[in-house]
């Protein structure tokens, strides 16, 4: 904690016309030109982007606007301009912005892969306890955010308290489907109404924005099967990138393809790698469901190569490599990241004892909110963490 505190306290500050400069307690020095702090600047003059009430534009203002003078000041940063125009900044907020390479990564870091032994280190939290306790709730959040899934346990089991335990991250994103009722029906539409095993997989990836932080609401367990499986679509991807990398590099760039037809007159189409990428080039997720892909469209000459490539991750998939399987109780719901982790299931007989779990999603958007707003109630640099390492299309 000291560190950290160190880390958000200024030591010294120098200045030239178009330069601030920023020397921390815990000894990292940071740049800042004069243009980018004059239009980070949200006094009255200049109003707030953050509540998109901007009052000057950017090209009012000069291309190389000059610091007349900077001190620090009751620990904040102090940048004059002239003509009665000052800027202030806390010193959170400025570190929390730090342009070196190093402060940069540091905002934006790489998950870290698991594979079979997250089974001895699945995260379990009382709901009770992350409903009412802030801290407990920034431990489910973070969790979330660092290893893609969180098993919650006292649940309350009642179908209409599913959107309430859900709100614990955000609002509902309900896609035509809303809140699903995974159960064996006798007229099953998808494979989800039936009690067949799930081969892993990722949701509804025929989706422009494929839907994210998902929740399992386990009402009732079957007595024999269901079992939950997982895998880290991170950790496959670390496994192919080290065995296989030239295959790898084809799943990160060809497009593949989902799609899915619906009676209800819905028709889904979409492109996209099976590996995402980040900004640095990351893998940032996976995209993929055997059972809903349609033929590659692709130049004639990476036909061959994809579904060489997509032949060897299946087989590590189907082989269980990095598989975790758990057996969700009834009154536990399973929180997951749909873009980064796969999931399936353990058929189960229907005819022996009935299973239900509602499942419904909530947008990253939603759930990224939320850690910010836990971060700068508590003041901390986190707060302005990029956080889009998550999968994109």
């Amino acid at each position: 904690m000291l560190k950290r505190q160190n880390a958000c306290k200024i030591e010294a500050l120098s200045f030239t016309a178009d330069r601030l400069t920023v020397t921390w307690g815990d000894g990292h020095q940071s740049v800042f030109p004069s243009i980018w702090l004059l239009h980070a600047c949200d006094n009255p003059i200049c109003g707030s982007s953050e509540t998109g009430v901007r009052l000057v534009k950017l090209t009012d203002q000069p291309a190389r606007p000059q610091i007349l003078a900077a001190r620090s000041q009751d620990g904040e940063a102090i940048v004059e301009w002239g003509k009665g125009h000052v800027s202030r900044f806390a010193p959170v907020w400025l570190r929390g912005h730090c342009l070196s390479n190093a402060e940069r990564l540091r905002r934006q870091p790489a998950a870290e892969p698991w594979g079979t032994e997250m089974k001895d280190r699945l995260t379990y939290l009382s709901y009770g306890d992350v409903s009412a306790d802030a801290d407990t709730h920034l431990t489910f959040l973070e969790a979330l955010r660092d290893d893609g899934v969180v098993i919650l346990q006292d649940v309350p089991v009642a179908r209409e308290r599913t959107e309430e335990i859900a709100g614990l991250v955000g609002k509902l994103h309900l896609t035509n489907y809303g809140i699903f009722e995974l159960e064996a029906k006798p007229t099953p539409e998808i494979v989800g109404d039936m009690a067949v095993a799930l081969e892993l997989h990722t949701d509804e990836p025929y989706r422009i924005e494929v839907p994210s932080i998902t929740f399992f609401h386990v009402l009732k367990q079957s007595d024999a099967g269901g079992e939950s499986t997982m895998a880290d679509g991170l950790w496959l991807a670390a496994r192919m990138a080290e065995k296989h990398p030239e295959e790898f590099e084809i799943l990160k760039t060809v497009n593949a393809r989902h799609h899915r037809i619906l009676k209800e007159g819905r028709v889904f189409d979409v492109q996209a790698p099976i590996f995402p990428t980040d900004v640095y080039s990351r893998v940032s997720g996976i995209r993929i469901n055997d059972r809903g892909m349609a033929p590659v469209d692709c130049p004639l000459g990476q036909v061959e190569p994809f579904y060489d490539a997509l032949r060897i991750l299946l087989e590590m998939i189907y082989s269980g490599e990095g598989r975790v399987t758990t057996k969700l109780k009834e009154g536990e719901m399973m929180v997951f990241n749909n873009q980064r982790l796969l999931h399936g299931r353990e058929r189960f007989d229907p005819a022996r004892s009935h299973r239900h779990v509602r499942s419904c999603h909530v947008d990253l958007d939603e759930f990224h909110s939320r850690l910010r707003v836990a971060y700068r109630l508590r003041d901390d640099w986190n707060a302005w963490r990029t956080m889009t390492t998550m999968a994109h299309t």
